[in-house]
């Protein structure tokens, strides 16, 4: 009998969330908020280091493809990142790491559909200054980032998720690398068919000492791991 009565008052809430919903006000899923990134502009926020700018914009103007997108200094992201015109992909450090990091614009509370949200990371290199050698797997970080975007505007799920969503699971036709540094060479040079391992080394001063794994492909920039480790 209570059974009966638990299963009846669970249909009639059922029935009555969507008008109580619409009566509160509407709720705004990740996806939803980032239905309008299409035709938003996406300011490329250059970070002042010479060698990761010029890196970023022939990277950028390549590779960018699935918005509008301007290039901007860190003073004039200041000047407009509480706005709402726009989306941000610029770069932020901890004690760390140095990440790639897109935030949508806007005010830190107000109309959930308006104020400011952190869209997707990525970590490039160690905090601080890039090192020889830390920028080449940039065009795919770059690539990576906008995979997620195409699929987080459609699917809730991976919104939540984050690169996690992303993950692909067909190696086949594919040559796994192993090596560390012989995965880079193959980067460097191009090589098709295969999946080589990303290590993104923390800083030695850094508290928590991590690293980040990945596994990307060498031509299509697809990412098969993503992993944040302890040394």
């Amino acid at each position: 009998m209570k059974k009966g009565l638990l299963k009846y008052f669970l249909s009639i809430l059922a029935a009555c969330l969507p008008v109580l919903l619409h009566a509160q006000g509407t709720i705004y899923t990740r996806s939803a908020r980032l239905a309008d990134f299409p035709q938003k502009t996406t300011k490329i926020v250059l970070s002042g280091q010479p060698d990761l700018d010029a890196v970023l914009k022939e990277e950028i103007t390549s590779r960018w493809r699935i918005s509008p997108y301007e290039f901007c200094t860190e003073k004039e992201y200041e000047a407009l990142r509480k706005g709402t015109r726009y989306y941000f992909l610029h770069f932020n450090s901890d004690s760390e790491f140095t990440w790639m990091h897109l935030s949508k614009g806007g005010p830190s509370e107000g109309n959930p559909l308006k104020t400011a949200m952190d869209v997707v990371s990525i970590p490039v290199y160690s905090a601080g200054d890039p090192q020889s050698g830390e920028l080449v797997f940039l065009p795919a970080f770059i690539d990576i980032v906008q995979e997620y975007l195409l699929k987080a505007m459609v699917s809730d799920k991976v919104s939540y998720r984050g690169l996690k969503g992303i993950i692909s699971r067909n190696r086949k036709g594919r040559h796994i690398c192993t090596d560390e540094k012989l995965g880079r060479e193959l980067f460097a040079y191009g090589a098709p068919d295969y999946i080589v391992p990303v290590i993104v080394w923390g800083t030695p001063q850094g508290k928590h000492r991590h690293y980040y794994r990945m596994r990307i492909s060498t031509d299509d920039h697809l990412l098969f791991e993503y992993r944040r480790r302890r040394l």
